[in-house]
């Protein structure tokens, strides 16, 4: 096996004490040994920076560690993009855990394509490790293109660092939902993006977390930044706009009806409108995607199929401020 090529694994840390050690031990397990872990402690206020240093004195792994003010997780991503010196990259965030061959599979699955991205599935676990779900995006192969539609997260995938820097992909900072620009650019816009069906990344649910903890707010959604994206990544020669169009409507669709529960009927009308602006700039016939309908897509739960028909048909009568507005109030 060549494993001459390093992987620079990078993890923002805030108040993660509890876990922290769980991940790195994670990482001291690959089998897949060239990495370097950079390791960023985002302003935490108890005592993860001892945690740290206490861990750094007896491992294996070479980590990088740096300490900041608070500054949020895109800025902290961006910082640890910019000291990674590997032909790969991987984030993972400080609460979840990898299996011991996670690193392996997914830089062979790089070279053996010469991909620019490796996309895998993951596990949603709790604390104990018992398994609620799993998120399988390649279910029909074990190698495919793209992969199943709408999974924004920037774990449980490998980048190449170059294509990172030459195509200026970065994280929105201040906003919410910073992964979404970016996971799209990097899905459309490399060379050889494969997916896989393998599953290797452990995704922690705490009991006290929930999928939308606060209400969003409309002033901080990465508008400029997501247009932008939508622009440059039809603009690359040969990208697959149908696929680019229904993963803007999966986006839109999640967003609207699960991750607006707590938002305010004012945020609602400003973010319909904008999704309603984004798809007749860019996309005048997206009634028509390919990708749209209850049998297609079978990759996607059918709650969720159903979910973008809808959504596609209540934009096209005007009907989806008010339909929003209503299942965001159960």
């Amino acid at each position: 096996m060549d494993s001459t090529k390093k992987i620079s694994v990078i993890i923002p840390v805030y108040n993660g004490r509890k876990y922290i050690i769980n991940c790195l031990n994670s990482l001291e397990k690959q089998t897949y040994k060239n990495i370097e872990v950079i390791l960023i402690n985002d302003g935490s206020s108890d005592d993860t920076e001892t945690v740290i240093q206490n861990y750094m004195e007896k491992s294996s792994l070479k980590i990088q560690y740096f300490s900041q003010s608070n500054h949020g997780q895109a800025y902290t991503r961006n910082f640890g993009t910019e000291k990674a010196t590997g032909e790969y990259i991987a984030y993972i965030d400080s609460d979840d855990y990898l299996d011991s061959d996670y690193l392996l599979k997914l830089y062979e699955t790089a070279e053996a394509y010469h991909s620019d991205v490796v996309n895998s599935g993951y596990r949603v676990v709790k604390e104990d490790g018992a398994v609620l779900s799993e998120v399988n995006i390649s279910p029909f192969s074990d190698v495919s293109d793209f992969g199943r539609a709408g999974v924004f997260v920037v774990w449980s995938k490998l980048y190449r660092r170059k294509f990172l820097q030459k195509h200026k992909i970065y994280f929105p900072e201040g906003k919410i939902y910073e992964d979404v620009p970016f996971s799209i650019a990097a899905k459309f816009q490399g060379q050889n993006v494969k997916s896989i069906s393998y599953i290797g990344y452990n995704y922690v649910q705490h009991e006290n977390s929930t999928m939308s903890s606060s209400a969003v707010k409309s002033e901080r959604f990465p508008y400029q930044e997501f247009d932008t994206v939508i622009s440059e990544t039809l603009s690359v020669q040969g990208v697959q706009k149908d696929a680019v169009e229904f993963e803007v409507l999966h986006f839109f669709t999640g967003f609207l009806f699960l991750y607006c529960r707590k938002a305010s009927r004012r945020d609602i009308a400003v973010f319909c409108d904008f999704a309603y602006k984004e798809l007749k700039i860019h996309f005048p016939n997206y009634r028509k995607n390919p990708f749209v309908g209850l049998l297609r897509s079978k990759e996607l739960p059918f709650y969720y199929r159903a979910a973008i028909y809808l959504f596609v048909k209540l934009n096209q009568i005007h009907l989806l401020k008010a339909f929003t507005c209503l299942i965001t109030r159960f």
